[in-house]
């Protein structure tokens, strides 16, 4: 049988059941199956979702990165547009994009499995940041952090009190002292091709976001210090590091929060801290994913602001030692949060990226309530970079950590390993 001669109405069909990792194959089978794929994508038809692939380093080329699917159990290499991908850190990812962060900070908007890329603002839209004039060879040095007016936005109160110099930040610690977490909250390629992008950003884990209209990083002044982000059901929603639900209203050209949750009391015990995710369950609802850290020095969360970039080999991160999940519910008394014990047969993947359910029946490689999370801590990781990443399975009925024996070679690449959605779909750059 010529199976290139089928009839292409015919080839759409099959492609559409196939999930994004087979339909990369089909599409490479011969030029009629290409145009077919192509022909599908074009009239908004989109492979099935599959769980996502593991973003890694871990090959001789800075222009490539390699992705471990679960759907197949394989790796599969791709080139990737400049700046090298391996010379940019991978600050966050949703909807199948990842945000990195290159040599200079320079942002982009990257999905990955197509090699569609978009420039995000520069941090200096901030209002926060200066460029330092560059080397004689054209090279960038750093950037001056007025400190004065971070401060007059956050707490205007204290605004006169403040004498604090400006902070002269070399290039090489930029990113990793102030680039926290970045979420893609709306696809490039939804109808009008607007994007929305919170990232976290240091000091003090504070929150801008950018929209492909506004060219510029926009301010969201709080007190408050956060760990996520996440568009529910319509709504902005941001969790703080005392555990906070805020809600961020439309208010003009931005948003304006009021908290919707009060603080979710961690307990008290020496040495343990938690980092803070937020997700939607696969019934809608919104989940808080804690993640438990033990600590040799206390419970502070090993991320301070103050954090150096030297390369120090010796340092040691806090290993994940557990989770803990909890559901948002309503009653007469409000909102509050109550305690899973299971995914309901799901999977769960957190790390850099924002935090994803996805069914774990109908896929072999994949385990039913378990948590896959890699690790979350650049500053961290940049000063034990021949170490292993914190990264591993948590099995929430076993209450276990196991290791992710397929990558665990790739455990100690650079930059650390983010989970990506891979997702195939036309962007208009």
């Amino acid at each position: 049988m010529d199976w290139a001669g089928l009839p292409a109405d015919l080839l759409i069909e099959f492609a559409v059941r196939l999930t994004v990792t087979d339909w990369l194959k089909f599409s490479a089978v011969c030029a009629a199956w290409n145009r077919a794929a192509k022909t599908a994508l074009a009239s908004g038809r989109r492979p099935k979702p599959e769980p996502p692939w593991l973003m890694l380093a871990g090959s001789a080329d800075p222009a490539t990165a390699r992705f471990f699917s679960f759907q197949d159990g394989c790796c599969r290499t791709a080139t990737l547009p400049e700046p090298a991908i391996q010379r940019r850190i991978w600050i966050g990812s949703a909807h199948g994009w990842v945000v990195t962060a290159d040599e200079e900070c320079a942002l982009h908007l990257l999905n990955p499995v197509t090699g569609s890329q978009l420039p995000l603002p520069c941090i200096t839209t901030m209002g926060f940041f200066q460029a330092l004039p560059r080397t004689e060879s054209g090279d960038a040095t750093g950037f001056l952090f007025d400190e004065r007016s971070f401060h007059a936005v956050h707490w205007p109160e204290k605004a006169f009190e403040d004498r604090r110099p400006d902070d002269q930040i070399p290039i090489a610690q930029m990113p990793l002292r102030f680039l926290r977490k970045a979420v893609p909250l709306r696809d490039p390629t939804s109808p009008g091709g607007e994007y929305l992008v919170v990232m976290i950003h240091g000091p003090m884990h504070k929150l801008v976001f950018a929209r492909r209209r506004d060219a510029r990083w926009v301010v969201l002044p709080s007190p408050c210090l956060f760990e996520d982000v996440l568009h529910h059901k319509g709504r902005l929603l941001s969790m703080t590091a005392c555990g906070a639900l805020l809600v961020w209203e439309p208010d003009g050209e931005t948003y304006k929060s009021r908290v919707a949750v009060p603080e979710h009391d961690e307990g008290e015990e020496y040495g343990v801290y938690f980092r803070k995710y937020l997700a939607e369950s696969l019934d809608g609802d919104l989940v808080l994913i804690w993640r438990e850290r033990r600590s040799c020095y206390g419970g502070d969360d090993g991320e301070a602001d103050s954090d150096s970039s030297d390369d120090d080999d010796d340092a040691e991160a806090d290993p994940t030692v557990g989770f803990r999940v909890f559901v948002l519910r309503e009653s007469c008394q409000g909102s509050e949060w109550k305690e899973l014990h299971d995914l309901g047969g799901a999977a769960v993947f957190v790390g850099y990226n924002s935090a994803v359910f996805f069914p774990a029946d109908g896929t072999p490689n994949l385990l039913g309530d378990c948590i896959y999370f890699t690790d979350d801590n650049l500053s961290t990781s940049w000063r034990s970079k021949q170490e292993p990443r914190d990264m591993g399975v948590f099995d929430m009925k076993n209450k276990v950590v196991t290791l992710m024996a397929s990558v665990d070679q790739h455990s100690n690449s650079w930059p650390p390993p983010i989970w990506v959605t891979p997702s195939i779909d036309i962007v208009k750059v």
